[in-house]
C-alpha cells in the first residue's frame, strides 16, 4: 500500500490531489489503494475514472479483461542459408573470378567523382572547355 507522500509525488496521481480538498486527502489515498487492489484482483487493465472534490472515485468505464483464448500469431520462421532459393541467378560464366578481375576499377580524383572539372560545376553552369594538355 503506497503512502500518501509517494502518491502525491507520482506524476500519475499528483493531478488528483490538486482536485481534492487538503483535509480529504486520506479519503483519496484510501480510494486509490482500494481501486488499485480491485483492478489487480479482477485482471482489469484499462479503466476510466473520475475524482470529486471530496476524494471519492467514480468508475466511468472499464476495459475488457485479458482473454486467454485470444488470437496469437504464429512465430515467424526463417529459411536456412543453404536453401536453394538463395542461389544466384547469374550464369556460371559470369561468376568465375577471371571475369571479375578483368573489370577495371577507376579511382576517384580528389573526391570529385572522377571529373576533371568538378570544381567548376558549382554555381552556374559553365560551358565545358577541354584542354589540349
Amino acid at each position: 500500500m503506497p503512502t500518501m507522500s509517494a502518491l502525491r509525488s507520482s506524476p500519475h496521481f499528483a493531478p488528483l490531489f490538486a482536485q481534492v480538498f487538503f483535509l480529504c486527502w486520506p479519503i483519496l489515498v484510501w480510494q486509490i489503494n482500494r481501486f488499485y487492489n480491485w483492478t489487480i484482483r479482477e485482471g482489469i487493465r484499462d479503466a476510466l475514472y473520475s475524482v470529486n472534490r471530496w476524494g471519492f472515485i467514480t468508475i466511468v468505464y472499464l476495459g475488457d479483461r485479458d482473454d486467454p483464448h485470444t488470437y496469437k500469431p504464429i512465430a515467424r520462421t526463417f529459411r536456412s542459408l543453404t536453401d536453394a532459393s538463395y542461389a544466384s541467378d547469374l550464369p556460371t560464366n559470369l561468376v568465375s573470378s577471371d571475369i571479375l578481375t578483368a573489370v577495371p576499377i577507376l579511382p576517384r580524383l580528389g573526391g570529385g567523382g572522377g571529373s576533371r572539372f568538378w570544381r567548376e560545376s558549382e554555381g552556374a553552369l559553365r560551358p565545358l572547355m577541354l584542354d589540349s594538355t
